[in-house]
């Protein structure tokens, strides 16, 4: 992955959610990482979200594709 300077852009996004998508066969995937501590590292089904640095930092986006859904959820650090 390129460099990891925050928020992400919309491409590093991007990459997320067709890396999840390709490690998942659920039709619907939610996927969590945490960018600055690995953003390769995928939480799928991410029940908790901890506040990263005492703020609440995350993005989320939402892509469809065919018949597939996916919610990458980025927090900026755990």
């Amino acid at each position: 992955m390129t460099e990891l300077n925050w928020p992400p852009s919309e491409k590093q996004i991007k990459d997320i959610a067709k890396a999840g998508l390709n490690q998942s066969e659920k039709k619907d995937v939610k996927v969590l990482v945490y960018w600055e501590n690995d953003p390769n590292l995928m939480i799928f089904d991410p029940v908790f979200f901890a506040p990263t640095y005492g703020k609440w930092e995350y993005i989320q986006k939402k892509y469809v594709l065919n018949d597939r859904s996916i919610e990458v959820i980025i927090g900026k650090i755990d």
